[in-house]
C-alpha cells in the first residue's frame, strides 16, 4: 500500500504492523497424527475383508479404482466446464453488446467499470484511466447534473461515492486460481486528500487476502506537477507492473494538454514519461484507457458512447426521457445501438449514424410533439 503522508512521503503497507497472527503446527505432532490416521486408515480396511471374504490387496485394489473413476469424473466435469466457459468468452468476444449495453443505474455503471478493469489486469495491463459518468446518487445517467461548487463538489457527490463502489467491486487476478475471485470478501477502503481545493484524493481498497490484490485510484488528477510526480511515484512504489493503479477522471485529454509554462519547467516531458510512454504490461503505451462512458449530444439526441476493455468503442442513442421509479431511483431510457468505433467517437460521427438510422427519422423535437398530441 502506498500512503501519500503530510511530508509527501509514501510508506509500504509492509511496514505497519499487521494483525494477522499464524499459528504453525509442531512437526512431531504432524507425524504422530499421520501415523494414527494410517493405523485407522488399515484397521479399516481389514474389517472390510473379514466382512466381505476378500483379502486386503481386493478391497485396496477396488478402493484405488474407486478413487481413479472418482478422479476421471471430476476431471470430465472440469473439461466440461471449462469448454462452456470459453464457449462464452468466445461468445462474448464475437458480440461485445453482450457486455456492452448502457447502464440502467449509477450501481450498473460501476459494476461495468470493474468487470472492465479485471479483464485489462488479467492480461498484463495494471496502469488504467477510467472515466466514469459523474452523476449524484439521486440522478440518472441522463440527467444534465451542474456543478456551481467545482471539483469539491463533483468528488463530494459524485467522483468519490463512485470510484469508492467500483473499488469494492473489483478483484485482481488471482495467481492461484488464475482467474477474478469474485467471491472474495471486499476490501477495505481509505481515502487520503491530496489538494482540498481541487477535489483530488488517492483512494486505497485493501484486499482481505493480502498487499497483491490491493488496488489503488487517484481521482481527479491535473497537469499540476504535483500530480504527475505522484503518479510517478505511485507507479515505481505501489504497482511495481503487478498492482493495478487506476487514474479516474482525470482532467486532460492527452500529451498536448500539457502547453508551454514557465512556472512548470520540463511539466510535459515529465508527464510523457510518468504517463504516456511509462511501461504497462507489454507495451510502453502508458496508462491505458480501460473504461469510459462518455454523454454528449449529436443532432438533438442524448448520446452515449461506452468503452470497456479489450472491445472498441459501443455507440448508443436514446429515444425517450428518463424514468423514476416509486422510490426515486432513476432508470434510464431505451437506447438504440448505432455501432462502434476503434477511436473515440466525435459528435459529427454520431450524428452521421443518427441520420442513417430508421430510428430516428423524426428528430427528438418531434417525437416529444408527437407523444404530447397521442396523450
Amino acid at each position: 500500500l502506498i500512503c501519500l503522508a503530510s511530508t509527501n512521503s509514501f510508506v509500504p503497507r509492509s511496514a505497519r504492523s499487521c494483525p494477522r497472527r499464524c499459528l504453525v503446527r509442531p512437526r512431531a505432532a504432524e507425524s504422530d497424527e499421520s501415523s494414527k490416521l494410517l493405523e485407522a486408515a488399515a484397521r479399516l480396511r481389514a474389517e472390510i475383508a473379514e466382512a466381505e471374504g476378500k483379502s486386503i490387496e481386493q478391497v485396496e485394489a477396488e478402493a484405488a479404482g474407486e478413487k481413479a473413476r472418482a478422479k476421471a469424473r471430476a476431471d470430465e466435469m472440469a473439461a466440461s466446464r471449462a469448454v462452456q466457459a470459453a464457449r462464452r468468452e468466445a461468445d462474448i468476444k464475437a458480440s461485445p453488446r453482450l457486455v456492452l449495453s448502457v447502464p440502467a443505474t449509477l450501481q450498473a455503471m460501476t459494476t461495468q467499470a470493474a468487470r472492465a478493469v479485471e479483464r485489462a489486469h488479467a492480461d498484463g495491463i495494471c496502469l488504467q484511466t477510467v472515466r466514469l459518468g459523474l452523476a449524484r446518487a439521486d440522478e440518472g445517467l441522463e440527467e444534465d447534473s451542474q456543478w456551481p461548487g467545482g471539483a469539491e463538489q463533483m468528488y463530494r457527490e459524485a467522483a468519490r461515492p463512485l470510484t469508492e463502489e467500483m473499488l469494492r467491486k473489483v478483484r485482481p487476478l488471482s495467481k492461484d486460481r488464475r482467474g477474478v475471485d469474485i467471491e472474495a470478501l471486499p476490501p477495505t477502503i481509505t481515502v487520503q486528500d491530496i489538494w482540498d481545493f481541487d477535489g483530488s484524493a488517492l483512494m486505497t481498497a485493501e484486499a482481505k487476502a493480502g498487499p497483491e490484490g490491493d488496488v489503488q485510484a487517484m481521482i481527479f488528477p491535473n497537469t499540476d506537477a504535483r500530480y504527475v510526480n505522484d503518479i510517478g511515484t505511485v507507479t515505481e512504489e505501489f504497482s511495481k507492473g503487478k498492482r493495478v493503479f487506476l487514474l479516474v477522471n482525470p482532467f486532460w485529454r492527452g500529451l498536448d494538454s500539457w502547453g508551454l509554462n514557465i512556472l512548470q519547467p520540463g511539466a510535459k516531458r515529465m508527464a510523457e514519461r510518468n504517463i504516456f510512454t511509462v511501461g504497462n504490461g507489454r507495451s510502453n503505451d502508458g496508462f491505458v484507457t480501460t473504461y469510459s462512458l462518455m454523454r454528449f449530444s449529436a443532432r438533438g439526441e442524448s448520446c452515449v458512447a461506452i468503452k470497456a476493455y479489450p472491445y472498441d468503442w459501443q455507440l448508443f442513442a436514446r429515444l425517450g426521457s428518463p424514468i423514476q421509479s416509486k422510490d426515486g431511483q432513476w432508470f434510464e431510457s431505451d437506447a438504440i445501438h448505432l455501432g462502434s468505433s476503434k477511436e473515440e467517437p466525435t459528435s459529427q460521427q454520431m450524428t452521421d449514424l443518427i441520420n442513417k438510422n430508421d430510428a430516428f427519422k423524426v428528430s427528438a423535437m418531434g417525437r416529444a410533439v408527437r407523444d404530447t398530441w397521442q396523450k
